[in-house]
């Protein structure tokens, strides 16, 4: 190994300059490793020691800069009231939507259950197409009967009423009758 290998490979392992390798290199006759000690023990290097590795680390403590950003971060990522709000919005439209796939629209005839859907159906039916409820009200003069079925609570003011109408169309039609 020529000298400026040496002092190349003593500047990169002390982290010193050339004029502080090539001294070192001098002052221990050309020996590499004897260099480097000298370097250590003259406080030139900044390197670490084998017992130095060994220490634990001290941690440092995070910039202000960094707690600063850590803080915003975090604000930033707890909710809003809007957002929460808006996750309770959610939650009320998800248990509705599951209510109404689980409520039933049953229509019978004679006793025989022609229609038994969700009572989602009707409704959406309802807003979409206007001749829903004329289709209904007719078919309580051929005879049909309404109601609707839950495993939870169905008022019963609700199918009292759909069997009024029921019965009201029955008696109009029975008074139609009558008078032929």
């Amino acid at each position: 190994m020529d000298d400026l290998e040496k002092v190349e490979t003593i500047r990169t392992k002390c982290n010193v300059s050339y004029t502080d390798a090539k001294a070192a290199l001098d002052a221990v006759n050309g020996n590499v490793l004897d260099a480097i000690i000298w370097l250590e023990s003259q406080g030139k290097t900044q390197t670490t020691s084998a017992h130095a590795a060994t220490e634990p680390e001290s941690v440092d403590e995070p910039s202000a800069e960094m707690v600063a950003a850590q803080a915003a971060y975090e604000k930033s990522s707890e909710k809003t009231d809007f957002s929460k709000k808006m996750d309770s919005v959610w939650e009320y439209l998800k248990k509705l939507f599951r209510l109404s796939l689980d409520t039933k629209f049953i229509a019978t005839r004679r006793d025989a259950i022609i229609l038994n859907i969700p009572i989602l159906i009707p409704i959406v039916a309802l807003f979409a197409w206007g001749a829903t409820i004329w289709l209904m009200l007719i078919g309580l003069f051929f005879g049909m009967r309404y109601r609707i079925d839950s495993d939870g609570d169905v008022p019963g003011s609700i199918n009292n009423l759909m069997d009024h109408a029921a019965d009201a169309a029955d008696g109009i039609k029975q008074n139609l009758n009558d008078d032929k």
